[in-house]
């Protein structure tokens, strides 16, 4: 894994481990985990509940930093299902899908080694117009994360690339506030659908949800 800045965060991470240590989490948490489409995310307990949600979302981070406070993050944390967002700054730091991949890989087997029973959901490289020129190199991501996560135990994909390009195929300026990059309420408004009507149809066990 490439050398990391280990003080890039450290407010952030800080301000998350407060955040923890000042709530009191019970029952069948489901942790939202990753970059700054998680960390902007304000509505997020609105969009999921009556679900029980925590935002840890941090930075502009990538994969290995992600991997990096994994530990620190979720010491105190025991959540039933994660979701996870990144990948996006992974790829306009220059890195290959296939580094993508094998620091998603790292990731994922953290996730299993500290909650071997939770359910890891993972939300798919949105199609940024910033960064258009990565269109395929993201497509290919995609294709090698989604196949990584559904042939992993307790593993599932959530698919929102697709559903914020335009009838051309293009990505679709209209989710995204002035850069170009992050969610406006629009494009959030997809993602609220898309994660919700996910979640929604599992329990804490894997179950269909029937109320």
């Amino acid at each position: 894994m490439e050398l990391l800045d280990t003080t890039l965060f450290e407010n952030e991470i800080i301000a998350l481990e407060q955040k923890i240590d000042s709530n009191e989490y019970s029952g069948h948490l489901i942790a939202f985990y990753g970059s700054s489409s998680i960390r902007l995310w304000s509505s997020l307990q609105k969009d999921m509940a009556p679900m029980n949600v925590i935002n840890l979302g941090f930075g502009g981070s990538s994969y290995p930093y992600c991997v990096n406070y994994f530990e620190r993050v979720f010491a105190k944390l025991k959540p039933s299902q994660l979701v996870v967002y990144a990948g996006d700054n992974d790829l306009g730091n220059g890195h290959s899908p296939e580094q993508v991949l094998g620091n998603f890989s790292l990731l994922i087997d953290l996730i299993q080694k500290q909650f071997s029973d939770a359910l890891i959901h993972v939300i798919s490289i949105k199609p940024s117009p910033s960064r258009e020129y990565l269109r395929c190199t993201i497509e290919q991501t995609n294709h090698l994360l989604s196949e990584k996560i559904t042939n992993t135990k307790n593993g599932h994909w959530i698919e929102v690339y697709s559903k914020m390009l335009t009838s051309e195929g293009k990505p679709d300026s209209s989710l995204y506030i002035e850069d170009m990059l992050h969610l406006n309420e629009k494009g959030y408004d997809i993602w609220r659908k898309e994660v919700r009507k996910h979640l929604l149809s599992f329990s804490s066990s894997g179950e269909i949800i029937t109320t």
